[in-house]
């Protein structure tokens, strides 16, 4: 134990200089003088060395004397030296020691109240404000002899910068997932949608409340969804699933996504699983309209190839045929069967010329309602024999289109005759041309025949392939054609006993007027 006087500097202020690193405590025996206690006064501090050795150890500082710091630890990663800093507000301690400069100065205010508290304290959680400083109290002394205080600042450094690392972390996070041009969502293992980012809804047409909280079944088409679930249950287990699969818009128009599922991770644990889909129905419809472009190429070949040397042969026959006809009796029957036949077989030769034979098409800006109404004149008596009501309805001031007027009228002849043949027992066939958004025009067939098994439909346009029993599949791949070479599309939707629609969009030119 030894006795050390205090230094005064030119502010008044007292600096304690200790010459010892083991110093356990400072005792004041009298105003301004103090007696520095270390571990070797075991003979004073016998029943509590052991525990100011083990606190002496912990993270943070002891605080003595309301004004003063005393004792910085490893905590602040300065070198380990011990000493006294008087604190004072807005200027930095003569005698500077690491503890000194640990101390903020934005924190010193805070320290200083803090310790003119600290003789007011029970044990117990310091106050908000404090608390970003000191985590608690350890104790409080009082006697007659001296009275010091004693807490712990824990250093929150690490602690801050772990928390900054973690926000930054979080905003980078948060910036992929909503600026992410790819629809993203991510389940909880009950497979509810626990999070969803914006290019999410422009894929779906969902809002987020529709989404979240809810099962993912209504966005998955029926049946594709037990593929969708072994893929979910893949990734429970660890896996990275990649598949395509179709989604459905709230409007219930497909989307074609192609999808990675990945596991999320939380504590080592399998928490949910993140989808991230690619839109790639444009990338389908293009390779759709390649295979079909190849197929029809195939056609074209064979049909340059054959079709004039089966048309001369074809016309011999014909002939001969009528010839026989009227000079053989009672064989009429057999007859009129044979020229049938080969009117068909010439039927299907004339559509292979019109696909391998090049076309001189001429394009104009054309009223495709006009068009429309000419060709129903041409099929009206057709129409009246299977009992067929054409039914028409326009918006006003539709766009006119550029266009061969002889090929889309071969497109409403082609798509007219598949609705007739569809309702042998009679219906009604409504046509409806639409004014759309981006100058386009829709037009719109719909018949009230057999329909088309779901199945078949995609592939519709494919060259000798048809639902029809005497059909070759020819009409429908030259209307396919039309319209692509036209710059258009067409969907074809149905609906087995209730009927087939046909929709042609098309580009608009210029607005005619009513």
């Amino acid at each position: 134990m030894q006795k050390i006087p205090v230094i005064r500097d030119k502010k008044s202020s007292d600096i304690i200089i200790i010459p010892s690193d083991e110093v356990v405590k400072i005792e004041c025996v009298r105003d301004k003088e103090y007696i520095i206690h270390t571990v070797s006064d075991k003979y004073y501090w016998a029943a509590s060395l052991e525990a100011f050795e083990e606190w002496l150890y912990e993270e943070g500082f002891r605080l003595i004397d309301q004004m003063n710091v005393v004792n910085m630890n490893h905590v602040t990663a300065y070198e380990p030296r011990k000493g006294i800093v008087t604190l004072q507000h807005g200027s930095t301690p003569h005698y500077k020691t690491a503890s000194a400069a640990w101390i903020h100065g934005e924190h010193i205010t805070n320290v200083m109240n803090l310790l003119g508290k600290m003789k007011d304290l029970d044990k117990g959680i310091i106050d908000d404000e404090a608390d970003r400083i000191f985590e608690n109290v350890l104790a409080q002394e009082e006697d007659h002899r001296f009275a010091r205080s004693y807490a712990m600042i824990k250093a929150l450094y690490d602690k801050k910068k772990t928390e900054l690392l973690l926000e930054e972390s979080e905003l980078r996070y948060k910036s992929l997932f909503e600026h992410n041009p790819d629809p993203i969502c991510s389940l909880n293992l009950s497979g509810l949608i626990t999070n969803v980012n914006p290019a999410m809804f422009g894929v779906t047409g969902y809002a987020e409340a529709d989404l979240l909280h809810r099962t993912i079944n209504p966005l998955i088409l029926p049946e594709d969804y037990t593929r969708w679930l072994d893929h979910f249950e893949e990734t429970l287990n660890g896996m990275t699933p990649h598949y395509e699969i179709t989604f459905v818009r709230k409007d219930g128009n497909p989307v074609e996504l192609s999808v990675y599922n990945f596991p999320i991770f939380v504590n080592k644990q399998i928490a949910g699983v993140y989808m991230i889909g690619q839109d790639i129905s444009e990338r389908k419809r293009a390779e759709e309209m390649i295979l079909r472009s190849e197929k029809l190429s195939i056609v074209g070949q064979l049909a340059a190839g054959v079709a004039h040397e089966i048309r001369n042969p074809l016309t011999s026959l014909k002939g001969f045929v009528q010839l026989l006809q009227g000079k053989v009796n009672g064989y009429d029957n057999y007859f009129e069967i044979m020229i049938d036949e080969l009117e068909r077989i010439n039927f299907i030769v004339s559509e292979f010329l019109v696909i391998a034979k090049p076309q001189v098409v001429k394009y104009q800006p054309k009223n495709a309602f006009t068009i429309l109404e000419n060709t129903i004149m041409l099929l009206g008596s057709q129409a009246m024999i299977h009992n067929v009501d054409i039914v028409t309805e326009k918006d006003a001031d539709l766009p006119e289109i550029n266009c061969d007027e002889n090929q889309i009228k071969q497109v409403f002849i082609n798509i007219l005759n598949n609705s007739i043949d569809a309702m042998p027992e009679g219906g009604q066939i409504r046509a409806e041309f639409r004014k759309m958004e981006g100058g386009k025009l829709l037009m719109r067939f719909t018949d009230q025949g057999c329909g088309i098994p779901e199945d078949r439909i995609p592939r519709l346009g494919e060259p000798f392939y048809t639902t029809k029993e005497k059909g070759t599949g020819l009409g429908l791949m030259v209307t396919f054609k039309i319209i692509e070479n036209h710059g258009g599309s067409m969907k074809i939707r149905s609906e087995q006993g209730k009927g087939t629609t046909v929709d042609i969009y098309m580009q608009g030119v210029r607005k005619i007027r009513s």
